[in-house]
């Protein structure tokens, strides 16, 4: 109880301090968090960067100045209002001794109660005014104002600061492309130095813990035990802000409040176990990386292990032992561990080694954490309140029987049925795949040869001439006129690299690669520099192209846009002697192609959600660039089409139709690629704002304004709020960003190295090999001598 105390008043003490304690004290209540992160958005879109960083700032800053005011009034009050004193004439009051001794217990709840509310009302303001939504929790989660920052501080040249808000972002996003190619193109940069490379959100326990294994994994053992040490009392002190925070307010989860009708002790019940449920949790909290699923295993324990053979090694043999004998509180059959305590013990002397004893501070955490567990498990077996136990050390006697049983026989169960499951699924597979080979031909009368709909299409390949399914080639879709005018479009709208994150060679160093989407082609025409005409051509041919795939194919539901892109790919004269490879390689549109497996796997970074694909060309002047298909080897070809003006090919996007490029070997290719979807969840935003802006330019009313016309701020929130990661090349004519790209800024520069920021990160055209962050691994060091052993026996990815 002692040490409790002493921690708690510690933790208080020592609780974080930033730039906004300096408001905690001020009379101004602390200004919403979420209130500052939509100002800093509404910056961003019209350029205002400082504003950006100012509000962005503030906005993070308050948020953990909420978090740090919350927790030091819980712990404050928990220490003035203890319900181990006594009250004037009632001596301790224990609830159920009397009805006297209820009211002096609940005297203490509801001062304790009172004393939370008057110190948060003095530090941040009322509780409704820090209220936010889960999407913008979630956008902190995920630490997307970082993404925000780092865009905002690279336009004002405060690079430092942008290197580190782009680090800080990518390290718990790692699969968001464009942000590691930022960093790669930041390392490149004169100026920027390898201590910019920082974690702004770093948990110093973490820190301190990753600094201990790098020693420890270089054999530097004496160095090792500081950090370690470190990072223990952090991790305390950590561990008890996170458990004051749990003692917030009740989450329903599911329930509606209003028709919440649980009793006293009832409600009582349900609030402290969510709490104690919370508490628990923050175990898992602390042991969990950024940018990671799953907390490092075993995570405290794990401290102790490191620091009994670095303090072995260092030759202090009673600090050994003390972690050897704290560590096996939690795993007391380590075998190793058990070997170790006993060398170290016949090393310093049995009778020395007997009066030493485990960490007090761990033994009164375990303590805590069983009794919490029996708390938690009896509100499970009795109420039916869910509690999966984050830590592997529990012992097994903490679960009740009757629970342990029940558990037992549910997971019995549920191997039966899997197993059933397993075998009925193989039943299926295999009826399928008979009858597959019968059914494909039936499918492809069933699903191809509807209406072209228009006069003048005419079907000049159907599957079968294509030697495939789902496949056909239309001619007559588009005039010499309409193929004309989109050629002149895209020459002038046209941007290299555009869709390929500013790469101009994307697929091949032989060939440069150009395009435009419609939105920004619209942009161009609203600025007078081509002619909205020529836009609004480019929209209605894609969009007969949607029109006539959704009546040839006979679809029961609508395609929507995925992706829509006019794109030139031109050969590059000088480097066209002895080329043999292809202009795009064979691949396929909603999954992963792997040509010596014969597979194609559907799984992201493929676009999985796009179901049909056509490509609208736009000329024939060119030698070179014929549309492929191939069989899953990649290398067989099936089938070969020959670009001409108003040709369309249009195909399946799934496995049955794997495709390439020949190469472009002279003059300049030009198509409308087009990607389609059945789920309306992915149609494409940036074709919706073109339709919504083409509308607004249609209108007399609205015609004077063609110059001026912005993005509305509905649209940009909607943007803000749904930023994407981009994917990696699986389409036939661009390596797009990804449909749900935001925040966007459209930002070019005449360098071919220099930034290119179309998504909400920097984007660099650099032929620079990737390189990977270099992160310390633990791993199992060669004991120092034959007698104690490291007991680290795998390695943790740190």
């Amino acid at each position: 109880m002692f040490w409790f105390l002493g921690t708690l008043l510690l933790a208080v003490s020592q609780l974080p301090k930033s730039a906004a304690d300096i408001q905690l004290n001020s009379n101004a209540p602390l200004e919403p968090y979420d209130l500052l992160y939509d100002n800093a958005i509404e910056a961003y879109y019209i350029g205002d960067w400082k504003s950006v960083i100012l509000n962005m700032e503030r906005a993070l800053r308050n948020k953990g100045a909420l978090r740090r005011a919350k927790a030091h009034c819980c712990l404050l009050c928990a220490n003035q209002t203890g319900f181990g004193e006594p009250l004037p004439g009632l001596g301790m009051a224990l609830p159920g001794m009397g009805p006297v001794e209820d009211l002096g217990f609940f005297q203490k709840v509801v001062k304790r109660a009172a004393c939370i509310h008057e110190c948060e009302m003095e530090k941040v303001g009322p509780a409704s005014l820090h209220k936010v939504s889960e999407e913008v929790a979630l956008e902190f989660r995920k630490r997307s104002p970082y993404n925000y920052l780092q865009v905002a501080y690279f336009k004002i040249n405060r690079l430092e600061k942008a290197v580190a808000a782009a680090n800080t972002f990518y390290i718990a996003n790692p699969e968001h492309e464009e942000m590691r190619q930022n960093l790669e193109y930041y390392k490149m940069m004169a100026g920027v130095q390898e201590s910019d490379f920082k974690d702004l959100e770093a948990k110093p326990h973490m820190d301190e813990f990753r600094q201990g294994v790098k020693l420890y994994t270089d054999d530097q053992f004496q160095s090792a035990i500081e950090p370690f040490e470190r990072a223990l009392e952090a991790y305390f002190s950590a561990d008890l802000e996170c458990r004051a925070i749990c003692e917030g307010a009740y989450d329903y989860d599911g329930y509606n409040y209003l028709e919440y009708s649980a009793d006293l002790f009832q409600a009582i019940t349900d609030h402290y176990i969510q709490v104690l449920n919370c508490k628990q949790n923050c175990a898992v909290e602390l042991a969990t990386r950024p940018g990671r699923d799953k907390p490092i295993e075993d995570f405290l324990p794990e401290h102790f292990n490191y620091l009994q053979f670095a303090y072995y090694n260092s030759e202090k043999y009673e600090k050994a032992i003390e972690c050897a004998k704290t560590y096996l509180l939690f795993r007391p059959n380590d075998d190793v561990m058990i070997q170790n305590l006993a060398y170290y013990s016949a090393v310093l002397g049995e009778e020395r080694a007997a009066a030493i004893t485990a960490r007090e501070n761990i033994q009164q955490y375990m303590k805590q954490s069983l009794l919490e567990k029996e708390l938690l498990y009896f509100a499970y077996d009795i109420f039916g309140i869910a509690f999966v136990d984050p830590d592997t050390w529990t012992p097994e006697e903490i679960m009740p029987q009757r629970l342990r049983d029940k558990q037992k026989a549910e997971r019995e169960t549920a191997a039966r049925i899997s197993e059933e499951i397993g075998n009925l699924m193989k039943e299926i597979e295999n009826l399928v795949e008979e009858k597959s080979k019968e059914s494909n031909d039936i499918t492809q009368l069933v699903r191809e040869g509807g209406k072209v709909l228009f006069d003048g299409i005419t079907i000049s390949m159907t599957s079968k001439e294509l030697n495939g399914s789902q496949r056909a080639v239309l001619d007559g879709v588009g005039t010499e006129e309409e193929c004309r005018e989109l050629h002149l479009l895209s020459n002038a709208a046209a941007l290299k690299g555009d869709g390929y994150r500013g790469t101009p060679s994307p697929h091949t160093p032989n060939e440069k690669f150009h395009g435009v989407t419609v939105l920004k082609a619209l942009k161009l025409a609203q600025e007078g520099k081509v002619p909205l005409k020529s836009v609004r051509l480019y929209h209605d041919l894609s969009e007969k192209v949607r029109k006539v795939l959704e009546s040839y194919f006979r679809l029961e539901t609508p395609l929507y846009f995925s992706y829509t892109h006019l794109v030139c790919r031109s050969a590059i004269d000088e480097k066209q002697e002895g080329r043999e490879d292809l202009s795009h390689s064979v691949h396929v549109d909603n999954c992963l192609l792997n040509s010596e497996a014969m597979e194609c796997i559907k799984e992201t970074p493929a676009y999985t959600y796009r179901d049909y694909s056509a490509i609208l060309y736009l000329n024939d002047d060119f030698e070179g660039g014929n549309f492929i298909f191939t069989e899953l080897d990649a290398k067989t070809v099936t089938a070969e089409v020959r670009p001409k003006c108003g040709r369309v090919v249009g195909f399946g996007a799934g496995k049955e139709n794997p495709h390439g490029v020949k190469a472009v070997t002279k003059g300049q290719r030009c198509a409308v690629a087009m990607w389609f979807t059945l789920d309306p969840r992915h149609n494409e935003k940036e074709r919706i704002q073109a339709e919504e802006l083409l509308k607004m330019l249609s209108s007399p009313v609205d015609a004077e304004f063609q110059g001026v016309a912005e993005e509305s701020p509905a649209e940009s929130k909607q943007t803000a709020e749904t930023p994407g990661n981009a994917q990696t090349d699986v389409t036939e004519e661009t390596d797009s960003i990804s449909e749900k790209q935001a925040p966007v800024t459209e930002v070019q520069t005449d360098s071919e190295s220099g930034p290119v920021s179309d998504s909400s990160t920097i984007n660099a055209s650099v032929s620079s090999a990737e390189t990977e962050q270099k992160v310390s691994d633990s791993r199992d060091p060669t004991a120092a001598t034959s007698s104690a052993l490291d007991s680290r026996d795998r390695k943790e990815e740190l």
